[in-house]
This record gives C-alpha cells, sequence and structure tokens, in this order.
C-alpha cells in the first residue's frame, strides 16, 4: 500500500486544533490544557484522519481502504460513563454496537492479540485514565489552595489585584503570541509526524523544540524589558504605587512565559509518545511550591498596613513572592524535561527550519488561532476595566474590582474543569469516528449524552453558587488579609457568575460537535459574537455603574449572558448539520426514565434540562432561605456563614436530589447512585 500524501496528514492533523484547550481562566491548566485520552494505543484515535471540507477525502494510514461503516462505532451507555473506565471498556472487544437503522451490528472484530492480553491492556487503559483523572482533582485542590493561601497573604483588593495583574500577564502573552500556535499547529504536527517520517518524528522533535525554545526566549525577553507599558495598557486604573508593585512583579513573573511555553511542548511530546504522568503530575508540584511560598511569606508577618489603611509589601517580600511563584512553573517545566530522556527522545539543536510542514497545517489553524486570541483579547478588556475599581477610596478595601473577580472565576470554573472536560475527553475521539464514517445521528447522540449527563451535575452547581454564593465565598476565602466584608466581595462575584455555568458547560459540549466534523471556522464565529457581547457588557457596565461597587459584579453575570447568547447561535448552527441522517430515539441510558426521546435533535436534551432547571430552582430557593435564616441565627461571620453553607447546601442536594428523582430524571438517579455506591465502598466493612 502507497504512503498517504503527506499534506493530507498536515491538514487533517492541523484541523484538529480544537482538541487542544486554551485555558478558560487565566493559569487554568487543568480546563483543557493537555486532557487528552490516556491510553498510548488509542493515540490515533485522538486525531482521526476525517473527511471534511478542509481535508478532503480521509485517510487513515494503515487503515486506508478498510471499511468504517457505523459498526466501527462503539457504545457506551450512561452507567460507564461516570468513571474512568469507560474510557478503557469502549476498546473492549467484541463489544455489540447499534447501527444507524436501529439494528443491532455485528461484534467488532477482536484484536489479534490473545484475549487476556486484551484484558491486560484494557486495564492498563483505565489505570491510567483513573490516574490522570486523579492528577487533574489533585492538582486542582492545590491550586485552590494556593488561591485561598493568597487571599489569605494579600487580602482581595486593590494590593492582590496588583499581584493578580502582575502574575496574569505572562500567562496571557504566552497564549495570544505563541501558546496558540503550539496547541493549534505544533502538536498536530508532531503527531502527523511521528506516523509519517521513518525516524519516527526524532529530527522533527529536534528541529520544534529548538525553534519554540528559540522564541519563547525573545519573546520572554521583550515582554521583561517592555512590562511597565504593558501593564499601563492593561491596569492603567491601578494608582501609581499599585501600578510601580504590578510591574515589579510582572518584571519577576514575565519568565514563566518561557518555562509554560516548555511544559506545553515537552508534555505534549511525552504525550504523543504515550507518556502522560509526568504533565498530568506537574502542576501538582507547581502549586506545592506555590502554597509552601504563601504560608511562608504569612509565617514570617505577610503584609503590613501602611499610613493610608491599604496593605503595602517591602520590595524584598514583593520579590519573594514574585520569583516563588515563578519557581513554581520552574519545578513545573524541569518535571515534563527530566521526563523526556526517558521516554527515547534524545534531543539535539537543530536550526534546519525548513520543511517542518507548518505552513500547510497554518492554514485550517488559523479559526483556531483566532478564536484564542479573541478570547485572551476579552481577557483583557476585562483586567483593564475592573483593575482600578479597587482604587475607589469609597470602596477601600472591600473586594469589589479584579482580584475578587479573578477569585470568584476560579471557583465557578471547577465544575466544569473537572466534570464537563473529563466526559468529554471520553466522548470526542468517538464522535470524531462517526463524523469520519458520514453518521451525524451518532455524532447526536453522544453530543445528547454529553449535554444530559453533565447537566446533571452543572446545573445544581450553578444554582448553588447563586443561591449561596457569600457564604462559600466566606468560608473558603475569610481568613487572615482577606476579612468577612472582602469575602462577601468574592461571593457576590460567585453568585452573578453562578447561573452563567450552565450555558458555558453547555456550549462547550457543542463546540466538541464542531470539532468532530473538523469545523474550526464556525466555533470562532461563536467565539466572535460571544467575544462581542462579554466586551459591550463590560464597556457598558462600566459607563453605566463607574463608581459604584456593582460594575464588576455586572461584568460577572455578562460573562454567562454572552455564553448563553453563544450557545443559543451554537446550536442552530450545528442542528442542521445533526439532522441529516434520522434517529428514532435520543439514548437514554439503562436508568428507568420512560421518557419517549423524539428524533427531532436536541428534544431529548431540551426535556432532560427543563427538569433539571426546575428542581435545581426549587432546590436553590430553598437553600437560599435555609442560607438567610441560619445566617439571621448565628451571624454572617465566619462560624455563622459555615454553618449557612452546610445547612442550605445540604438542603440543595436533597430537594435537587428527590425533585429530580419525582420528574424520573435518569441522569440525576444515575449519578447519586454512583456517588453512594463508592462512598459505601470507602466505609470499611465489619466483621
Amino acid at each position: 500500500m502507497s504512503e498517504p500524501d503527506p499534506r493530507q496528514y498536515a491538514h487533517a492533523a492541523a484541523v484538529n486544533a480544537g482538541r487542544y484547550e486554551v485555558p478558560a481562566v487565566p493559569g487554568d491548566w487543568d480546563t483543557g490544557m493537555l486532557r487528552v485520552i490516556t491510553d498510548s494505543d488509542r493515540l490515533t484515535e485522538l486525531m482521526p484522519l476525517r473527511r471534511g471540507q478542509v481535508q478532503g477525502p480521509a485517510v487513515r494510514g494503515a487503515e486506508q481502504g478498510q471499511g468504517s461503516g457505523s459498526a466501527n462505532r462503539l457504545d457506551f451507555g450512561l452507567e460507564d460513563l461516570w468513571w474512568p473506565a469507560a474510557a478503557a471498556e469502549a476498546d473492549t472487544p467484541g463489544t455489540l454496537s447499534e447501527a444507524a437503522d436501529g439494528t443491532t451490528a455485528r461484534p467488532l472484530p477482536r484484536r489479534a492479540t490473545a484475549k487476556a492480553t486484551a484484558k491486560t491492556k484494557t486495564a492498563s487503559g483505565a489505570r491510567s485514565t483513573t490516574a490522570m483523572a486523579t492528577a487533574t482533582v489533585v492538582s486542582r485542590v492545590g491550586g485552590m489552595l494556593a488561591q485561598l493561601l493568597q487571599a489569605a497573604a494579600l487580602g482581595s483588593a486593590a494590593l492582590a489585584t496588583a499581584f493578580t495583574v502582575g502574575n496574569t500577564l505572562p500567562n496571557m502573552i504566552y497564549f495570544l503570541i505563541i501558546g496558540g500556535a503550539l496547541n493549534a499547529v505544533f502538536m498536530p504536527q508532531l503527531v502527523a509526524a511521528m506516523r509519517r517520517d521513518p525516524d519516527g518524528g526524532a529530527a522533527y522533535v529536534n528541529r520544534l523544540l529548538t525553534l519554540v525554545f528559540c522564541a519563547l526566549l525573545v519573546v520572554t525577553a521583550v515582554a521583561t524589558v517592555a512590562a511597565p507599558w504593558i501593564v499601563a495598557a492593561t491596569a492603567g486604573g491601578l494608582s501609581s504605587a499599585h501600578r510601580e508593585l504590578a510591574v515589579s512583579f510582572a518584571r519577576y513573573c514575565m519568565p514563566q512565559i518561557f518555562f509554560y511555553g516548555v511544559f506545553a511542548l515537552v508534555g505534549q511530546v511525552l504525550g504523543a509518545r504515550g507518556r502522560f504522568g509526568p504533565a498530568a503530575w506537574a502542576p501538582v508540584l507547581n502549586n506545592l511550591v506555590v502554597v509552601a511560598v504563601f504560608a511562608g511569606f504569612i509565617a514570617v508577618g505577610g503584609a503590613k498596613t501602611g499610613p493610608d489603611g491599604n496593605l503595602t509589601l517591602s520590595a524584598s517580600q514583593s520579590m519573594f513572592i514574585g520569583v516563588g511563584t515563578t519557581a513554581g512553573v520552574v519545578v513545573q517545566a524541569a518535571v515534563v524535561v527530566l521526563f523526556l530522556a526517558g521516554s527515547g527522545v534524545r534531543y539535539r539543536p537543530s536550526f534546519d527550519w525548513r520543511g517542518a510542514g507548518l505552513r500547510q497545517a497554518a492554514a485550517p489553524a488559523k479559526w483556531t488561532l483566532a478564536y484564542m486570541l479573541v478570547g485572551q483579547a476579552v481577557n483583557l478588556l476585562v483586567i483593564h476595566l475592573a483593575s482600578g475599581v479597587d482604587e475607589n477610596p469609597v470602596f477601600k478595601n472591600e473586594a469589589v474590582g479584579y482580584a475578587a473577580y479573578s477569585k470568584a472565576q476560579q471557583v465557578w470554573i471547577l465544575p466544569q474543569s473537572v466534570i464537563t472536560v473529563s466526559l468529554l475527553t471520553m466522548l470526542l475521539p468517538r464522535m470524531s469516528r462517526a463524523a469520519a464514517d458520514d453518521d451525524p445521528a451518532a455524532v447526536r447522540r453522544d453530543l445528547s449524552l454529553g449535554l444530559r449527563v453533565s447537566g446533571a451535575a452543572i446545573v445544581p452547581c450553578a444554582f448553588a453558587f447563586l443561591a449561596l454564593g457569600p457564604q462559600f465565598a466566606v468560608v473558603l476565602f475569610g481568613y487572615g488579609k482577606t476579612d468577612v466584608t472582602q469575602a462577601y466581595g468574592i461571593g457576590h462575584m460567585l453568585a452573578a457568575f453562578g447561573l452563567g455555568l450552565i450555558p458555558f458547560s453547555a456550549q462547550y459540549v457543542i463546540l466538541r460537535g464542531f470539532y468532530a466534523f473538523g469545523d474550526t471556522r464556525t466555533p470562532f464565529t461563536i467565539g466572535l459574537i460571544t467575544g462581542t457581547v462579554n466586551a459591550a457588557i463590560a464597556i457598558g457596565a462600566t459607563e453605566a455603574l463607574g463608581g459604584t461597587r456593582w460594575q464588576v459584579v455586572v461584568m460577572a453575570a455578562g460573562s454567562g449572558l454572552s455564553s448563553a447568547i453563544g450557545l443559543v447561535w451554537s446550536v442552530r448552527r450545528l442542528r442542521s448539520r445533526l439532522a441529516v441522517a434520522p434517529v428514532a430515539s435520543v439514548a437514554r441510558g439503562s436508568a428507568g426514565s420512560s421518557a419517549a426521546a423524539s428524533a427531532a435533535p436536541g428534544k431529548g436534551v431540551s426535556w432532560v434540562y427543563r427538569r433539571l432547571l426546575l428542581a435545581a430552582t426549587v432546590a436553590g430557593a430553598l437553600a437560599y432561605a435555609v442560607a438567610q435564616d441560619v445566617g439571621a441565627l448565628a451571624g454572617t461571620a465566619r462560624p455563622g456563614s459555615m454553618l449557612a453553607a452546610a445547612a442550605g447546601g445540604t438542603a440543595l442536594v436533597v430537594v435537587y436530589v428527590l425533585a429530580a428523582k419525582a420528574l424520573r430524571v435518569a441522569e440525576v438517579e444515575q449519578l447519586t447512585r454512583r456517588v453512594r455506591r463508592r462512598i459505601t465502598g470507602l466505609i470499611p466493612k465489619l466483621g
């Protein structure tokens, strides 16, 4: 069989750029940046060479010429999707699948290896996926602990905003200038080179590492020198003292640009060779370093209160925090570099950059790059408008600016990054294979499954943030230099973000449908619409509410509104593509729901979401009432807020589960059954 045209590899791989997500929140490295299927045997499924408007005919290497009907698509039910073993179960040979006409297809052909070997690989895949999920959860916990200590050390007002600006800018500059190219162009080309080149991509890795390292050094040097102008352009509302402090932090943190790039690139090289552990666990060490830095800072006295009543830092203190934060990123990068040689890569600098194939890949990837730029531009606008709000003497030390916005956003994004991203990591390869098989009905079923399963957990989280945001914020942040008043400011931001989590998560799922079909232009259009609405709301809030405490709160609410508008547009655009082939019904799982799903795209999803929203609305209203009553009795200080959060949270969970059960929402029932089994399994058995 003749080798396929390398240009088809380049185009097909580049169109898959949407698989590698940039952080939805600045600095959030767990929202999909390196979330990939963790079974090396399934790496080729990560980037299937698909048919589409960009690539032309599909090419699948050694599989070229093999039949690829619906019988080659695996289906696993709702029962399997809640735990990582689902990724491994999807590879079990001999599984029956449902054909497009609703009949039972023939068993999938078994692999040439022995049955025992197949079981071993399945178990290995389950273990590796579980390890990846565990690393993500541990990293999220460590990151949140670092945020809590930062709030305790620096407060959540103007001083914290100065640090947040200085520490966030390197991350944003990285993605604006080179991070997007790494994810949208270089990584797909790396996978294509490993499958195409006789040396397994070794020469390409040397050229790629050398090129990116040089580019990173140049960008880092320029950004460090230009730090004063960058801070002035993005956070001009800060007072002169806090602007100088932000510049100081930015200069200490700008080297992070280089080490972010090293971590991302080397981590993806390891991932392409089936070594996912180092990149998954390295952020945990980063968080440990940052936790140690802020814990040590608090132990030696922390920030002092100046004559004007504002918190201040000495030059040595700002250097300790800035250098210590950067040291965490250095450790994160060093971990993956240490494992590079062990993966079989012998790096030798190579400055022969011609013929790398990046030009061919850049053409279809331009829309993904543009999508990233739009998102980062909106983030910069929000920083610019919100950074100076804390400087208003009327709201001195009340946490109404960008620092509070950032902390609330970090809490708000947690359910999305742990639940939705994990679920779509398992579903996306399956959706891509179905799209390659010209089976839009299968893609629709998987999208429906992803929306319903993620919604069962995301919807109550959103209402919990809305109803209990201030109480949660006091429990999480109300320590040290962040007093109860500042914590309530963060809580108001969290409540404003709250309901936006539902359309934000749903849109994330819907965009995966476009990527499955190799369409990166439509997501850019949607991102442009979402970004325009978000920017308009931020500017309008500044004009209408400038000088009040609600300016940035409205910006937080605007984030959710823009996601809702983008979701409506996304569904309308995707609906016509998925309505090509009729479908008998939308899979409802095996949990016993008797409600039939219509063949019309989205009706099964809307049936579930209407009931989820009804159950969560009742539960959220009751939780709010309970929290207010407990707060009136126990007070709004930390002990009273803890009691209110516990009572309100318990009421919300219980009422939501009971209401969903009464409404016969199978997804919630399945979730509670899984959680109950896990909790029961942790209890030692007596006798």
